[in-house]
């Protein structure tokens, strides 16, 4: 049985995408010897172990813990608005680092997992399409954040990106996670044709943000995105 089958069937992890990221980064051994091919087949009586599980709920935590780093941009104690949550990846990295507050909107209504949900800083809006200003409005209302997180699908982030200016606190900054197949509508395994097909995003936002740098992603696209590059867009709103 392949190794990637072997650890969701034995109830190691919750999904495949979650089993191959376990088997990349070093954190599963097969009869003592690290293994990091996810089509390496475990046999009968085979000792399979997990050196390391998921700090976060989903691979997302690690994407935005990786922008953070680099920026060197401690959270804690903000007021952080989570755009796309979706099972809250990002807002279980903001959370664990003391963040005084999440907000998680998401077009689902019910996608958040319950560790997140139980969290009494943690607070969800479902069934909300960050599109649309004047729904966000409706919920939000003149709350302000330091920290806006953007992972959003089906969509693009143009589309998205201006109406946010509304909610971000002066000096605020947020990080949107460009994604290619939906922004370009094609996957990217290049960093020179992932630099091409971004510049257009670079000039729409030029209106109502600085950008603050652009930081690839650590991990490339699961699920239908599996294998493209993908890069955060760290913008701070002008003053």
């Amino acid at each position: 049985m392949r190794l990637d089958k072997f650890l969701f069937e034995r109830r190691f992890v919750e999904t495949r995408s979650k089993a191959l990221h376990l088997i990349k980064t070093g954190n599963v051994r097969v009869n003592g010897k690290a293994v990091n091919k996810q089509s390496y087949t475990v046999d009968e009586g085979d000792r399979v172990e997990v050196t390391e599980g998921f700090r976060y709920v989903g691979r997302a935590g690690y994407k935005i813990e990786e922008v953070f780093r680099k920026l060197q941009f401690d959270v804690g104690g903000s007021n952080i608005l989570d755009v796309g949550c979706s099972t809250g990846g990002f807002a279980d990295f903001f959370l664990s680092r003391g963040a005084a507050k999440v907000t998680g909107v998401d077009i689902a209504g019910e996608c958040v997992h319950e560790k997140i949900l139980r969290n009494p800083a943690f607070v969800f809006h479902g069934g909300m399409d960050a599109r649309d200003t004047k729904a966000m409005k409706a919920v939000l209302g003149e709350e302000k954040f330091d920290i806006i997180s953007v992972d959003v699908s089906n969509m693009v982030l143009k589309d998205v990106l201006p109406g946010l200016n509304d909610f971000l606190n002066s000096g605020g900054l947020i990080a949107a996670l460009f994604k290619p197949p939906y922004e370009a509508g094609e996957k990217i395994s290049s960093a020179v044709r992932l630099a091409i097909v971004s510049k257009e995003l670079t000039t729409a936002l030029k209106k109502d943000y600085e950008l603050a740098g652009k930081i690839y992603s650590p991990l490339r696209g699961g699920a239908g995105n599996r294998g493209t590059m993908e890069m955060f867009f760290v913008l701070r709103k002008k003053i």
